[in-house]
């Protein structure tokens, strides 16, 4: 009970597939696969979701970011590879936008948006109103954007958009409606339980070590078991590594032939309480030097960010900086001057390291989302996909399992995939609170029982959002530990073990609390 699914006993018959990553990408060509025929294996060395799924912006973006800002028309004109790409990547946006909020709405929350446009710098309103036509043509009968130019009595009946910076230089101020994610970690772990509930094996803490190709043509994975040590191998037919940022990691491991394709960003947030003007509503405008800057509701918080860099995808990319957080407050208060936001001001922070396709003269990586498929470089079978973004996680898996149809049969027959967001039996009593949403106890054991559960953090911040809250849990790790202990088998020992060490986590990743020793 509590623990991930295992393979039951030696494994002699290989696998279709086995897919390296339980972040958002993995999770669902996992599913694709498994609904496309393929038995499928999905390997992640800690928690589902609980590495760069867990720190995104929250959005399922329209696409308009890959038109503007920084990105002028005559750019666009210059580099036609550039603008076909960022066209593709726009339609991407607002299809999977669509179908995402349409398919799945009890996890998309409606939202917002004010873009403010200045004379001098920014985003004339003719360009946002060619910008919002394109995203329209390319997703016709989609969900709509709700482009709306605000009239000046409008702006100035909105207290929040008073304390923008240069009023005397605004021109006007847009509104549109994008759609957060509520919250990724949970999409990501509902992914993985309907891939489980179409026959995939899903193991989280069970870390690859090797992947080695066998003179038979199969692949053959080491494994890990990162709760018990147990160290286990399985055969599959292909691989598709899906690791996000660790994709060139696991090669170099393995000492596969391939080149290195993923360029790691760092992306950092800062979360604060804005005045009660803000509650509800996002900003999006652009800094001096021309990247986006958003302010986005969080509950009764705001985020905001990000500031990008990049970076390797270790442990110090996934926490946020003292100088990243103090950049990133003056971000805020260029936009809002008035505000002037302070380091106390903050309740935590949160950083990651995004998977970005490598390019040449691309410090940053490129914003290309490919499935590379590594037979050129002597690995047939072998596949990475870089890119992956949590805003086109569906079709990221249906791409892959569509690729790997065109070059092996499934072993099985297809099936009806599902992307519903789980749901719980009925439950009555007492819960906990999340910020003005309370969570029974029921559930908190249904799902300790049920999905994969292993550690107290992966029940807090990724099967429910209790660690997300303003006090980030704390005011009640003990006692949802207490709550589960039984269905886990923690003894009083192992609770007080989990609750150190959930403290110790929320320390060192937000900024929150003292580290226990």
């Amino acid at each position: 009970m509590g623990h991930g699914a295992v393979m039951g006993g030696p494994q002699t018959v290989p696998f279709d597939v086995a897919v390296i990553g339980g972040g958002i990408t993995g999770a669902s060509a996992a599913n694709h696969l498994a609904a496309a025929g393929f038995s499928t294996v999905l390997l992640e060395r800690a928690d589902f979701a609980g590495g760069t799924s867990s720190r995104s912006s929250r959005l399922q973006h329209c696409g308009l970011t890959y038109f503007s800002p920084g990105r002028s028309i005559w750019n666009f004109l210059r580099n036609p590879r550039m603008a076909i790409e960022h066209m593709e990547l726009a339609r991407r946006a607002m299809r999977d936008r669509s179908g995402f909020v349409r398919a799945t709405p009890a996890r998309a929350r409606a939202i917002g948006f004010y873009m403010p446009l200045y004379r001098r710098e920014g985003i004339p309103l003719w360009k946002a109103r060619l910008g919002f036509a394109l995203l329209r043509a390319l997703d016709p009968g989609g969900v709509p954007l709700d482009f709306k130019p605000m009239s000046a009595r409008e702006i100035a009946a909105m207290p929040a958009l008073s304390h923008l910076r240069d009023r005397q230089d605004l021109s006007g101020v847009i509104r549109f409606t994008e759609y957060q994610f509520d919250w990724p970690e949970r999409i990501c772990v509902d992914t993985v339980l309907n891939a489980r509930d179409l026959g995939a094996v899903t193991r989280n803490y069970t870390e690859v070590t090797s992947v080695r190709r066998q003179p038979d043509g199969r692949w053959r994975l080491e494994l890990l078991d990162r709760r018990t040590q147990a160290r286990e191998t399985l055969e599959a037919r292909a691989v598709v590594n899906a690791a996000g940022a660790w994709v060139d990691g696991i090669a170099a491991a393995s000492g596969l032939p391939v080149p290195k394709i993923n360029q790691g960003l760092k992306g950092t947030n800062v979360v604060v309480r804005l005045p009660p003007e803000f509650r509800g509503i996002a900003i999006e405008t652009a800094l001096p030097n021309g990247d986006p800057f958003y302010v986005i509701p969080w509950r009764d918080l705001h985020y905001f960010g990000p500031r990008d860099e990049p970076h390797e995808p270790e442990a110090a990319g996934f926490r946020a900086d003292e100088a990243t957080i103090r950049g990133l407050l003056d971000d805020f208060n260029s936009v809002f001057p008035d505000i002037a936001l302070s380091r106390q001001d903050v309740l935590y922070s949160w950083a990651g390291v995004r998977p970005r396709t490598a390019r040449a003269g691309h410090p940053d990586g490129c914003e290309a989302v490919l499935l590379h498929d590594m037979a050129q470089h002597g690995a047939p079978g072998y596949f990475v996909y870089t890119g992956g973004l949590i805003m086109t996680h569906r079709h990221a898996g249906a791409s892959i399992a569509k690729a790997l149809s065109g070059r092996m049969a499934p072993s099985g027959p297809a099936r009806a995939i599902s992307h519903a967001a789980r749901q719980f039996p009925q439950a009555a009593g007492a819960g906990f609170s999340t910020g003005g949403e309370a969570i029974p106890l029921d559930h908190l054991r249904f799902s300790a029982a049920h999905e994969q559960v292993v550690n107290l953090d992966d029940l807090m911040f990724r099967r429910f959002p209790i660690g997300w809250s303003e006090g980030m849990g704390l005011d009640v790790a003990e006692a949802v530990a207490e709550g589960v202990s039984d269905v886990m088998g923690w003894s009083p020992a192992e609770v007080g073990a989990q609750v150190r060490r959930y403290r110790a986590q929320v320390a060192q990743d937000f900024g929150v609390g003292e580290p226990c020793t």
